[in-house]
């Protein structure tokens, strides 16, 4: 069965801003603009800016989405936001295996080391995530987008505290959309923040 989770028709203006919201902040979709952005913030070339977003974007979005995109055309799943729980085990095992390839390639070629640690930070939540998902569904928007806050919050200043919002946007969506409960959402969002906190402070990121 092909998914009909793009479709519009015949919904409610609530459930077409969620779907619209849910397909905008998927983390496949933004993190091309976000590696790109913190990539020109952390390297002052900016070709060599440039190539570091491209690797970044290789192993932390193009190889994992792909893997999920051959399971869609193989019907193995019928849709690529996969909100079956049990189907979601092998592409968390997969990204988890492009991040951590990622990282190490990060290492031999001397990556800025706050690449090398957003890599290092999305290993230890793929890990966690993929523990909870034997058992329970965890929102990954709500957590993706509440790394990004944090993560432009550190790079860019208190300012983007303005950012903040989007976090409570998106859970609505998931949980309009009817992909997730508040508290799935509340604990992709929740852990995000600790585990980003966490491996912030300990590279010295956060003082």
């Amino acid at each position: 069965m092909k998914s009909q989770y793009i479709r519009t028709d015949n919904l409610s203006q609530s459930d077409r801003w969620a779907k619209i919201i849910s397909f905008m902040f998927d983390g496949s979709f933004i993190s091309v603009p976000v590696f790109i952005i913190i990539c020109m913030i952390v390297v002052e070339d900016k070709m060599a800016a440039l190539s570091w977003a491209l690797l970044c974007i290789l192993f932390g979005m193009l190889i994992p989405f792909l893997y999920i995109f051959l399971l869609y055309r193989k019907n193995k799943i019928y849709d690529i936001h996969i909100p079956e729980k049990n189907k979601r085990i092998k592409p968390l095992f997969f990204t988890l295996l492009s991040y951590i390839t990622g990282l190490i390639v990060l290492y031999l070629l001397d990556a800025p080391l706050f690449l090398k640690v957003i890599f290092i930070m999305t290993i230890i939540s793929a890990s966690v995530y993929t523990v909870i998902t034997y058992y329970w569904k965890i929102s990954m928007h709500a957590s993706y987008i509440t790394f990004v806050v944090i993560t432009f919050n550190i790079l860019l200043g208190s300012w983007m505290l303005l950012l903040l919002p989007l976090i409570p946007i998106v859970g609505w969506a998931r949980v309009r959309a009817k992909r997730h409960t508040k508290p799935q959402v509340l604990t992709g969002a929740g852990l995000a923040s600790v585990i980003s906190f966490l491996v912030y402070y300990f590279y010295g990121f956060i003082s």
